[in-house]
């Protein structure tokens, strides 16, 4: 085929996966297998050429992401289900003044949302926040969305969130970088972000079955601090603060550890194969579920602990392993078929920086399919066969995918409706609220990055 033809059908084929998810909602791993076959037979590849490069694609992408995922998916439940994530967020609480409470669940939001859904930060915490709104006057339209707002943007850039983790991995990204870089480019958007709904003047109530027990306790808003907000209507976690910690954070040392001093260690010494070994992404998120295992105190030893907490973590792993694994099918039949050859040639005739095409189309996935997750994973597939082409570096791509996947969540998109209808917000709230706020932190992230490009760090 021409260049031409190879480079309609790859475009007809990305247009053939939004309108399948967004429109007709067919499910999203069965819409990528029908595009990747569909792609291949149009390239030429013939069917039993084209369903081997399926299998072929699928099967290396999870043997070098499967574990991860499912480690890191149950590492999220274990902190869900011991209390840890209540006590990060009751911590921050009280760390902050009254009129910085949106500050406050910006700062737990923020590091719940490094091994936790951001839907699941928000049925979990949502009464605390709605309490604190009642006690402070603060909207809902402000609180809500922040709390969204932090666990998102980590979950979009920051392993061991299942997007940014497979696109790491598919992309061949160290993860000890990928955890770095994401951080640098996600706290400024979460910053951002916070700032804007910080403004916010419109007031929402919050949903009266969140303060009815404040209510007929004779509660008055604007009244009382954060100490007794965060404690009002939930019970006190009973897990302490450096534990709920540790796990989040021993294996991101750990990785970021071995990445940057293995280069300098002596090769072959024991030393360095201890470091290489405890900073291998796989065994530090194994080893962060084990660590989280004394939050359950005496009760780590049930079964429900042992066995069905791990069974829990490996249903919510199961679609993103599906979707990497077709991911790394569709990245088969881009690089094997001469598609990344043609897409490079047109945006180098088209004078646009190549960077940018990896932040458009993470942004078209993520804002037409409402799926951070899957405009993460699905633009790092693409991608991944036309670095080369592109002469960029697959950190660089990596950054702008995740950044790009951050654009717009609006009322396409579970989270929008979990955080708009438990913040008692309307529609257009939530698309002012929401919807700005994570096209702000994509742009704001997006521009961090293309500076840290500028100046070399990147």
């Amino acid at each position: 085929m021409s260049d031409l033809s190879t480079l309609l059908a790859f475009l007809a084929a990305i247009i053939v996966l939004i309108l399948l998810i967004a429109r007709f909602k067919v499910h999203p791993v069965a819409t990528l297998f029908i595009v990747v076959v569909a792609l291949g037979l149009v390239l030429g590849m013939g069917g039993a050429a084209t369903i081997e490069l399926v299998k072929e694609g699928f099967g290396s992408t999870l043997a070098s992401v499967g574990l991860l995922v499912i480690f890191g998916c149950v590492l999220g439940k274990m902190l869900e289900l011991s209390g840890a994530a209540m006590k990060i967020t009751d911590t921050a609480l009280r760390m902050f003044a009254e009129k910085r409470v949106p500050w406050a669940i910006a700062l737990a939001s923020t590091v719940l949302g490094i091994p936790l859904i951001a839907d699941t930060a928000v049925v979990m915490l949502i009464p605390i926040v709605s309490a604190l709104a009642y006690r402070t006057g603060i909207s809902m339209m402000r609180l809500g969305p922040i709390l969204y707002l932090g666990a998102y943007v980590m979950t979009s850039v920051v392993p061991p969130g299942p997007g940014p983790l497979a696109s790491a991995s598919l992309l061949g990204v160290p993860m000890g970088e990928a955890i770095l870089y994401g951080l640098m480019v996600g706290v400024p958007g979460v910053l951002a972000a916070t700032l804007y709904l910080s403004r916010i003047k419109t007031h929402v109530a919050p949903k009266p079955e969140f303060v009815e027990h404040l209510v007929n306790a004779g509660g008055s808003a604007g009244g009382g601090g954060s100490d007794a907000a965060a404690s009002e209507g939930t019970d006190t976690p009973r897990v302490g603060l450096f534990g709920s910690l540790v796990p989040i954070l021993a294996p991101i040392v750990l990785i970021v550890f071995a990445s940057l001093t293995a280069p300098v260690l002596p090769e072959g010494s024991w030393i360095t194969g201890l470091v290489l070994f405890l900073g291998e992404p796989t065994l530090a998120l194994f080893l962060a579920c084990l660590l989280a295992l004394p939050l359950f105190r005496g009760r780590w030893r049930d079964k429900e602990t042992l066995n069905d907490l791990f069974e829990s973590g490996l249903r919510i792993a199961a679609m993103p392993l599906a979707l990497t694994g077709v991911g790394g099918a569709l990245a088969t039949i881009i690089r094997e078929t001469g598609v990344a050859e043609s897409v490079a040639g047109t945006i180098e005739s088209t004078g646009l920086s190549p960077i940018i095409i990896p932040f458009l189309v993470a942004a078209a996935v993520c804002s037409i399919t409402g799926s951070n997750i899957l405009g993460v994973m699905t633009s790092a597939a693409i991608m991944q066969p036309l670095i080369p082409s592109l002469d960029l570096s697959p950190l660089v791509v990596y950054l702008a995918c995740a950044t790009g996947a951050q654009i717009m969540k609006h009322a396409n998109s579970s989270g929008f409706w979990v955080t708009t209808t438990l913040s008692n917000m309307t529609v257009g709230q939530g698309i002012r609220s929401i919807g700005i706020a994570s096209l702000i932190s994509g742009v704001t992230g997006f521009a961090v990055l293309y500076a840290m490009i500028a100046l070399g760090v990147v």
